[in-house]
Order: structure tokens, then C-alpha cells, then sequence
């Protein structure tokens, strides 16, 4: 049987011997990287807005129902969390006595998306068109139906 020969180097040295240069991570304009800082200091600042985030363990516990049943509600959007590594957190001002706040099902139906971040912020943020208050304050009030028609109104005109 013939045995084979390493490969070798126009010097004469084996090519496993003979390391590539790494290639230097692609810089990315300052504007950008900026940018990127500042969406990550806001995600955070959400994040841990009106009383933080909860794990699925404790929404479990808080809805009475197993973890896996709040991971199924959250990606069948009846439920709003946000992936963190390999865990998925929930925005703890979305339950109250035990339940999901009434109108945050409806809400998330209407936009079935799973672009998060714009979730979160399309109920913290204050808006023009309901007297510049928060959904969440209207939720909290009792008022999910001017919620949800609002929900749907904004939907429609951001083509969620």
C-alpha cells in the first residue's frame, strides 16, 4: 500500500504547520455601533420597566398553569415575552390578581408578531391618538376596549 505524502509548502514545510492569518473583525461605521448601543440600553430600560420581567416559572405559578402551557401562550402571541438566551422573560405588568391583564390577549392577537421589542414598546409608550396615554394605563382603568380598537387601528396603518 502507498503511503501519502503531507502536503507541503512551496518552502518545503508541512501546510498543517502553517497557520492562516485571521481575518479582522469587519468595523462598523460609528453611526451604526451608536445605534446598537443605544437599542440595547432601551430594550433594558423596557426590560425592567413597571415592575421588571418574570420568568415562565413565575407566570406559571402567577396563571396557575405549567410552564410549558405559558411558553405555548407566548408563541401563540397570547402572551407578551421576549427570548434571553436560551429562557424567554415576561413582562410582569402584564398580570394582575393572578390573570393577564384583560385586553392584552386581544391586543397581541391583532398584531401576531413576534417582533417583541415593538410589542413592549406599543404598550409602554404614550400615543397621540389616545390623548397621549399608555395603553397600559388605559388597560389598567378597565378601558381594553379603546385599547383594542386602537390596536387594530394601528395595525392596520403600520401593516403589522
Amino acid at each position: 500500500m502507498k503511503q501519502k505524502r503531507p502536503k507541503t509548502t512551496a518552502i518545503g514545510g508541512n501546510t498543517k504547520a502553517v497557520e492562516k492569518p485571521q481575518k479582522p473583525a469587519p468595523k462598523i461605521h460609528p453611526a451604526l455601533a451608536a445605534a446598537y448601543a443605544r437599542g440595547k440600553i432601551a430594550r433594558e430600560k423596557m426590560s425592567l420597566a413597571e415592575g421588571g420581567w418574570i420568568s415562565a416559572a413565575k407566570a406559571a405559578r402567577l396563571l396557575g398553569i405549567s410552564v410549558p402551557q405559558v411558553l405555548c401562550r407566548w408563541r401563540c402571541h397570547r402572551l407578551i415575552g421576549w427570548p434571553h438566551g436560551k429562557a424567554v422573560r415576561f413582562p410582569a405588568w402584564q398580570f394582575t390578581d393572578g390573570k393577564l391583564l384583560p385586553g392584552i390577549e386581544e391586543v397581541l392577537q391583532i398584531f401576531r408578531s413576534n417582533d417583541w421589542w415593538r410589542i413592549v414598546l406599543y404598550f409602554l409608550g404614550t400615543r397621540r391618538s389616545l390623548s397621549n396615554e399608555r395603553p397600559l394605563d388605559l388597560l389598567r382603568r378597565g378601558e381594553s376596549e379603546k385599547v383594542i380598537r386602537h390596536a387594530a387601528d394601528y395595525a392596520q396603518d403600520n401593516e403589522w
